[in-house]
């Protein structure tokens, strides 16, 4: 076979077998197969990095100036430029053991946050009865229903 065509299979080879090799590689490194994103409203994503990292922030980026809602989120809804969501809190798994900082969930601990993404605020830590005045002080219908984030 003649030296040239050789060259030429080999980089066809090359060629088609480099995407084949990028695909596969895909499934072996990449976000979980529970990880997502969903956007909410304002340029704001719902995003679940992990079992325990569940948090809302900007689609692109945020810094310690941008309004937040940290982890862990399990419930969500929006309203015109709010975000309203209920947290469940966290807590570390082993507290007495400095170099184990893994915060896994606290079922004792759930609260309510408020996002306004127009103004980049938010009001956290609220219990339900100071949830529902700030929903009805904000004008957001007190009848807002939660939804689980792997049902929104």
């Amino acid at each position: 076979m003649n030296k040239y065509i050789k060259i030429a299979m080999f980089f066809c080879g090359l060629a088609l077998s480099l995407p084949v090799i990028w695909f596969f590689n895909s499934f072996a490194f990449g976000p979980g197969v529970q990880d997502f994103s969903k956007n909410l409203t304002g340029g704001y994503k719902l995003y679940r990095n992990s079992a325990h990292e569940i948090f809302v922030a900007p689609s692109d980026g945020w810094n310690s100036e941008t309004a937040v809602i940290r982890s862990k989120v399990i419930k969500v809804n929006v309203y015109d430029d709010f975000i309203v969501a209920e947290k469940q809190g966290l807590k570390r798994r082993n507290p007495n053991d400095s170099s184990d900082t893994y915060e896994v969930p606290d079922e004792n601990i759930k609260d309510f946050w408020i996002l306004n993404t127009g103004k980049n605020y938010v009001l956290g830590n609220l219990n339900k009865t100071d949830f529902k005045r700030k929903l009805d002080s904000l004008h957001i219908p007190v009848t807002i229903e939660l939804v689980d984030i792997y049902k929104y």
